[in-house]
């Protein structure tokens, strides 16, 4: 008759024994039933890679943009917002979203600090010329360094506040049938 194993010692044999695919398809088997436990609990189970987004009042859908044939995933998404009816999404973080082919918005604006490195969570606010607001961005909305924005010909004062309360403005004439890429770069 064969002498019963303790868990521990088993444990420890399979663990000496197998080899990393064994490990792979536990791992995987593991996260699998977490995921299902989250959907039938009807919470989602939040991995530490993954971040929750708070919906804004002004987000009014998600852009899909589609990436190169191949590609997993095959689209990137990001929030579309709307005020009045201005529309703006941020984006820009890492090189596939800068690699990406965008719609013709008329304004794009580049957060920079720095030499080289781009800057997020820039609280943006745009006037007529005489001064009177028609966009106000909060930095929460501006997840990357790059922000879309699709606004009707004229011109415009655009400022540029980062995390540190520090204050670029710039007058900018815009044209809907011809995009501009405005730089604003911090020290």
């Amino acid at each position: 008759m064969k002498k019963r194993q303790d868990p521990l010692t088993a444990f420890s044999r399979y663990h000496q024994d197998s080899n990393r695919a064994d490990w792979t398809n536990i791992w995987v088997f593991c996260l699998t039933i977490s995921f299902q436990i989250g959907i039938f609990s009807g919470a989602f189970v939040n991995p530490s890679w993954a971040t929750t987004n708070e919906t804004s009042s002004h987000q009014i859908k998600i852009l899909e943009i589609p990436l190169q044939t191949g590609s997993i995933p095959r689209t990137l998404t990001f929030p579309l917002y709307e005020q009045g009816s201005i529309q703006y999404f941020s984006a820009g973080l890492g090189k596939e979203e800068r690699r990406l082919t965008y719609p013709p918005f008329s304004l794009k604006l580049i957060f920079v600090q720095g030499e080289r490195a781009f800057l997020a969570g820039v609280s943006v606010h745009l006037a007529k010329e005489d001064g009177t607001t028609i966009l106000k961005i909060p930095g929460k909305e501006v997840e990357g360094p790059w922000l879309f924005i699709n606004m009707p010909t004229g011109t415009y004062i655009v400022s540029g506040i980062d995390s540190n309360g520090t204050t670029i403005e710039k007058t900018i004439s815009v044209q809907t049938d011809k995009p501009i890429v405005v730089h604003f770069r911090w020290p």
